[in-house]
This record gives C-alpha cells, sequence and structure tokens, in this order.
C-alpha cells in the first residue's frame, strides 16, 4: 500500500512542478510581450525631422553611432513615413565581447530602431528593442552593461534629439506681424 500512496505523491509532486513551470512560462510571455519593445512618441516632431536629425545631426560627442537600414519591408498602407536605424556604442559593444558568454550577445550590440508617424496625430514614434530587459534576460556583465547603460542613454539620446528638434521649429516660427 506504501508503493501506490507514494506514487500518487510523487506524481502530484510532478504534476505541481510542470503546473508551475507553466505558469511562470505564461506569465513570463506575457511580461515579455508587453515589454520586450518600447514605444516612445514624441509631440511636436515628425518622423521625417527625427530621420534627418539621425542622418545630418546626430549628437557628436555622444559615443553613440546610427547606421541607416534599407530594408525592404513595406511601407504602412496609409502612406505614413518609415525608417529604420541601428543604433551602436562602441564602449558597451566592447562590454558584451569581451565577456566570454557575452559574444552570444554580439547580435544586441546594434539596437534596432525604427522611426515613423502616429496614425492619429502624425508625431514621431520610436519602436526599439528593450535592452534593460535584454539585459536581465541574459545576465553577465554583458547583460548588465544592458541593463544599466545603455537603456537608459538611448532613451535620453532620443530626448535630446526631440528637444533640438522642437527648439529649432520655436526659434524658425515667424513674428506675427
Amino acid at each position: 500500500m506504501k508503493t501506490n500512496s507514494s506514487n500518487k505523491i510523487f506524481l502530484a509532486f510532478c504534476l505541481g512542478i510542470v503546473a508551475g513551470a507553466a505558469a511562470m512560462f505564461c506569465a513570463g510571455l506575457l511580461y515579455l510581450r508587453h515589454d520586450l519593445v518600447l514605444r516612445e512618441d514624441y509631440p511636436g516632431v515628425t518622423a521625417h525631422d527625427l530621420d534627418d536629425m539621425l542622418e545630418n545631426e546626430f549628437p557628436a560627442g555622444t559615443g553613440w553611432h546610427a547606421v541607416r537600414e534599407d530594408v525592404s519591408l513595406p511601407l504602412p498602407r496609409d502612406g505614413r513615413a518609415l525608417f529604420h536605424w541601428s543604433l551602436y556604442h562602441r564602449d558597451h559593444a566592447r562590454a558584451m565581447i569581451d565577456d566570454p558568454h557575452g559574444v552570444m550577445l554580439t547580435p544586441l550590440v546594434t539596437t534596432a530602431v525604427s522611426v515613423t508617424a502616429d496614425p492619429d496625430d502624425g508625431h514621431a514614434v520610436v519602436a526599439r528593442l528593450n535592452p534593460a530587459l535584454l539585459g536581465v534576460l541574459f545576465g553577465g556583465d554583458a547583460g548588465s552593461a544592458l541593463r544599466s547603460e545603455v537603456a537608459e542613454e538611448q532613451t535620453a539620446l532620443f530626448q535630446e534629439m526631440a528637444d533640438a528638434i522642437r527648439s529649432k521649429k520655436a526659434t524658425r516660427k515667424e513674428p506675427e506681424p
């Protein structure tokens, strides 16, 4: 009789482990689904303005480099602009490449960025992978670099560019007679 109850306890234990793993997977999937891609809105800035800033006036001295990606994705049917860029920073890339386990993260050295217009009011929308979340997932020194510096610097960089565009637009306005 002991064997039968032992088997039931073992089966219940295994089912509990499987149910817990399934619950963690579902919760992680929901978390990743909403946080893997960051969306940042920049009212008062158009996608063309931000694309032009990335192309011609990218902030010097930041260590960040922007490279236009010519991808053959179809444009939105409603005619909105869609631009693709890769951002990278040599020092942050070094942290990933020097970590023996981080070499597997070299595809993350460049961050894919899409710049488009909001379909409702036309302001610029930037979509990019969330480096902080990727850093948590991968861990190690490389993950630490992604978590601590890359995410914050990229957000600040786009905010700085948007502010520069807004201030240029404000100074270009002609005074009313």
